[in-house]
């Protein structure tokens, strides 16, 4: 429920809006000239009911432009409980979600990350061949150590994924919106809705592509060095 005098958001159990200090138990021929604030003192200024029902439309139809722009998980995504998309996939799931900058920043501070731990354990198994021997230089030098901190940072970081993404994403939609309205002065409801579909939604060629161009070329490899060899 919203606030007749500003169009702040109400709590259900909330009677005087806390942004204003107008009584919502008050009829509008009580109220309508002077709303009472939460510290008994009375507004002199007059509530513009068109005013009000104006910024509740624009409320109205801005949180429509976000929901076609997020799409069917709108009020998943608007409750901002753990992803397990993000948890699983890490960077590919933000460019899924058309988060481009971030995902690329995630997959070059994660290949940063697993480089640093594949420089640190250089050298402490690549002169052993049998399993006995990795097995031996694992306990005796702490390799297994580095594996353990590895998939302990690892995991930190995908479940902090997991648990920003939502909120994240929501936001920068929201964001998005403002800059699309604020850019199209001029176009109305339906010209944004239109608008607003190509620009949101979702991307699932380019991580399909991220995933597949690695398989592709190491296949491309593979049959090259065969036909060097035979």
């Amino acid at each position: 429920m919203r606030c007749l005098k500003c169009g702040n958001e109400l709590k259900d159990n909330e009677v005087i809006c806390s942004n204003c200090g107008y009584n919502r138990n008050n009829s509008p021929e009580q109220d309508n000239q002077f709303a009472t604030r939460n510290i008994g003192v009375y507004n002199q200024n007059p509530v513009d009911q068109k005013e009000v029902e104006r910024k509740l439309e624009n409320e109205k139809e801005f949180d429509e432009l976000v929901q076609i722009y997020i799409g069917d998980k709108y009020y998943n995504f608007k409750r901002g409980k753990f992803s397990w998309c993000a948890f699983f996939l890490g960077p590919l799931y933000f460019l899924y979600r058309k988060l481009y900058a971030i995902g690329i920043i995630l997959f070059i501070a994660l290949a940063g990350i697993n480089e640093f731990f594949s420089i640190t354990t250089q050298g402490r198994y690549d002169k052993f061949q049998t399993i006995e021997e990795i097995q031996k230089i694992m306990h005796i030098k702490g390799y297994s150590t580095y594996i353990i901190i590895k998939a302990i940072v690892f995991l930190i970081i995908y479940i902090f994924l997991g648990i920003s993404f939502k909120k994240l994403y929501f936001n920068e939609v929201v964001e998005r919106i403002g800059k699309i309205k604020q850019d199209n002065p001029d176009l109305g409801f339906n010209q944004l809705t239109q608008l607003v579909k190509q620009k949101g939604g979702v991307n699932i060629l380019l991580p399909v592509l991220i995933v597949l161009i690695p398989i592709i070329l190491l296949l491309i490899l593979v049959y090259m060095y065969g036909l060097m060899v035979s």
